[in-house]
């Protein structure tokens, strides 16, 4: 599925996920159009593409990121007693708790350009 550097537009932003199945699933921004092109292939082939504009953009991605919040676990918080003890730098140290702070912020800046 990669795509040659010779076929890409200038300034072209592209996204591509690929699931366990090996579908891929690519967004490519064409703001010169108007939209967001959403596009699936299977191995190295385009089946479907559709059209999404700026507006259903952020109301999809308002969608995931209160999915994703919803689904991602609050981490457990230690009891005050103890965070008295913990040093503030130790608090950030768990890995996924920075992952999904840093997720969660650019999920938002990203809804927040879209809606802007």
């Amino acid at each position: 599925m990669a795509v040659d550097a010779l076929y890409e537009a200038p300034g072209r932003i592209r996204h591509l996920a690929v699931d366990e199945r090996g579908v891929g699933l690519r967004a490519t921004w064409r703001v010169e159009r108007g939209f967001v092109n959403l596009s699936l292939w299977r191995r190295d082939m385009c089946v479907e593409t559709f059209h999404l504009t700026p507006v259903e953009a952020s109301r999809l991605v308002a969608f995931l990121v209160d999915g994703l919040a919803r689904a991602v676990p609050e981490p457990v918080r230690a009891p005050a007693v103890l965070a008295v003890a913990v040093a503030p730098e130790s608090v950030d140290s768990d890995p996924l708790t920075r992952y999904r702070r840093r997720l969660a912020d650019s999920l938002e800046g990203l809804a927040e350009r879209l809606r802007g």
